[in-house]
């Protein structure tokens, strides 16, 4: 059933309105009302208390009605899971924009506003906003759609909830948070680069994972932007030969990777 709920949820993403989730961030009022409750740990436990009433409503459906509102509520789930950034839509339209028509101080006044990435010269704006777009595909649709193929909902809903935390600094639970958020993405980083060497230049892609798979302080954000610029050809990362698709090839590199991820979740459904 995994397998169904992350198509149904990846075709909700393409083909409707809600390319990024829910209208309206329902999670993020959570976070907000109980992320500053008590010491950090204390905060930190009443933001994830939300997973209790989830996990006893999956108990009572599946003991009574297993099946289509079962579904339904996997699916409701893990829409509140993803990410409001739309990497592979939106989100770097106006910096596109202004890049587009050559000027340079709106792109990177727009990069640090909206991406909150900047750079001393102009020509490294481009390489920054490729490993923003490869991080916030890690945060926003990889991990958690690992995490709910490895715990279910209660997964892909516990890592949402302390992405949230840790991404507010002012909240009091915000440093434990992000110390786990650090852990929980170490293993997503590390598949997903690992699929881009899949799909891209397999040689630079495995060279770049293989001397930093095992740092355990290296972000999964870097790791996957540093693996994503290796597995891309050389003439992609020359913004001056076509600066109308210094992103394309990036999009399409993750793209191919969510394929692959695709075809082994399938297969292994089968298998089960």
């Amino acid at each position: 059933m995994k397998f169904l709920v992350l198509l149904l949820v990846a075709l909700i993403l393409l083909w409707t309105p809600w390319r990024t989730g829910y209208p309206r961030d329902f999670l993020m009022l959570w976070v907000e009302r109980t992320g500053r409750l008590g010491r950090e740990w204390v905060a930190l436990i009443a933001v994830l208390m939300l997973l209790l009433p989830l996990g006893l409503l999956l108990w009572w459906l599946e003991g009574i009605a297993y099946g289509l509102f079962t579904l339904l509520l996997h699916v409701g789930v893990l829409l509140l899971c993803v990410g409001r950034q739309d990497p592979l839509g939106r989100m770097t339209d106006d910096f596109m924009a202004a890049w587009q028509r050559d000027d340079l101080a709106a792109a990177g006044l727009v990069a640090e506003q909206q991406l909150d990435v900047s750079a001393e010269q102009a020509d490294e704006l481009p390489a920054l906003v490729r490993g923003r777009v490869v991080a916030a595909s890690l945060q926003d649709y990889f991990a958690p759609a690992f995490w709910y193929l490895l715990l279910g909902p209660l997964g892909a809903l516990a890592w949402r909830l302390l992405l949230l935390l840790s991404q507010r600094s002012p909240l009091t639970a915000a440093c434990p948070a992000a110390m786990l958020v650090h852990a929980l993405e170490w293993i997503p980083a590390r598949l997903l680069s690992l699929s881009f060497a899949l799909v891209g230049q397999f040689d630079s892609t495995l060279r770049t994972l293989r001397g930093l798979a095992t740092d355990w302080d290296l972000p999964g954000s870097e790791l996957v932007a540093r693996c994503a610029q290796a597995a891309l050809p050389e003439t992609v990362l020359e913004p001056i030969l076509a600066p109308e698709n210094i992103l394309a090839d990036t999009r399409q590199l993750v793209i191919r990777a969510i394929l692959t991820w695709a075809v082994v979740v399938a297969f292994l459904s089968m298998l089960s």
